[in-house]
């Protein structure tokens, strides 16, 4: 069985077993995938686990490959196969795909490290329209997928609607939360943009925070991060949720402070969603239990103007008045009067009992 038919087996094998999320992690040490909305297709990567427990400086390299696979029917189309271990990186924890821009046509991976932080980073730019030929037997993986090596640690973060620009954050501490800052990375000359990304009204602002919800405007071209602090002390966070917005045409970015937000208990809960076609950014919290419905939103905030705002209140009924409390206090009232009736009664029976002994 030659290799190509082992890597599209191992491709159909996944897609037969994606609904079972033990099936799907038994095949492969890691299983991605990414797609946006408007695309009748996603794309997943499979870097499968190595047999061997070797230390990681004898560990094999491993590979990966890469499947666009139809949303309807599942339908295996082209794929792609390259050297070392990849994944399709998420932007958040919420576990937010990333990499895929917005037309479909360019598709970034990140390699695995298994040490943190990494002394440089990997990354496999895949250019999903230009499907490799054959050249004696072999493929031409070389005009198809650009791998780069970068010096120092990098993490994906967002990448623009036509491909032609990778947004990176490079960490620059040692501890995964600490400071970071976003570089841009240009997909045609495979270089960094020398000066980082930062908010021209907010120049000297560290950069600290956890990700942790990520949403995109609905053309693509805006990136939103929800950033949460990691702990400063044993009740003291370093500073209030962020929200970071990213136009990844133009490189521009914005911070907006929540201080609204400082304090809230369950952090990691909060959320991200876009409304009103875009117009619109929502703030909310998840609930502890993914089966009960999430929290009203605590805030929204203007994509134009980036101001924050408190959701319009919401009609409740007042304490004892409101329908929900009528029928309640309706029958405590009946009840009351009840009791005074009965012990009216009994104090009549009382005073005349003495008057009937005399």
């Amino acid at each position: 069985m030659t290799k190509r038919v082992l890597l599209v087996a191992l491709l159909a094998l996944w897609t037969g077993a994606a609904a079972s999320g033990a099936a799907a992690k038994g095949l492969a040490g890691s299983v991605q995938g990414a797609t946006v909305p408007e695309l009748p297709y996603r794309y997943v990567s499979i870097a499968p686990n190595s047999p061997y427990q070797a230390s990681a400086a004898r560990r094999p390299p491993g590979f990966t490959v890469v499947g666009r696979i139809e949303k309807r029917g599942g339908r295996l189309g082209r794929w792609w196969y390259l050297p070392g271990r990849y994944s399709i990186p998420t932007a958040a924890f919420d576990d937010t795909a990333g990499g895929l821009s917005a037309d479909g046509g360019t598709l970034v991976l990140s390699r695995f490290s298994y040490r943190y932080p990494p002394r440089s980073t990997g990354l496999a730019i895949v250019h999903t329209e230009r499907h490799p030929g054959r050249v004696r037997g072999t493929r031409r993986i070389r005009q198809t997928i650009d791998e780069l090596r970068l010096p120092g640690s990098y993490s994906f973060d967002a990448i623009s609607p036509d491909g032609s620009t990778v947004y990176l954050i490079e960490h620059l501490s040692k501890v995964y939360e600490g400071a970071y800052q976003v570089r841009a990375l240009r997909v045609g000359s495979g270089k960094l943009v020398p000066e980082p990304i930062v908010d021209p009204a907010e120049p000297m602002e560290r950069m600290e925070g956890i990700p942790i919800s990520r949403v995109y405007s609905p053309d693509g071209r805006w990136a939103y991060t929800l950033y949460t602090s990691h702990q400063k002390g044993r009740y003291e966070l370093a500073h209030e949720p962020f929200i970071h917005a990213l136009d990844t045409v133009s490189g521009r970015a914005v911070c907006v402070d929540l201080p609204q937000l400082e304090g809230r208990p369950n952090r990691f809960l909060l959320r991200l969603r876009v409304a009103k076609e875009g117009g619109e950014l929502e703030v909310y919290s998840r609930a502890v239990v993914r089966s009960r419905p999430p929290s009203p939103v605590l805030l929204r905030v203007d994509t134009r103007t980036f101001e924050v705002g408190n959701p319009a209140p919401v009609a409740t009924a007042s304490s004892g008045i409101g329908a929900p409390w009528l029928p309640i206090g309706v029958g405590a009232a009946v009840l009351a009067a009840a009791m005074v009736w009965i012990l009216a009664r009994r104090e009549k029976s009382a005073a005349s009992r003495p008057s009937e002994q005399r």
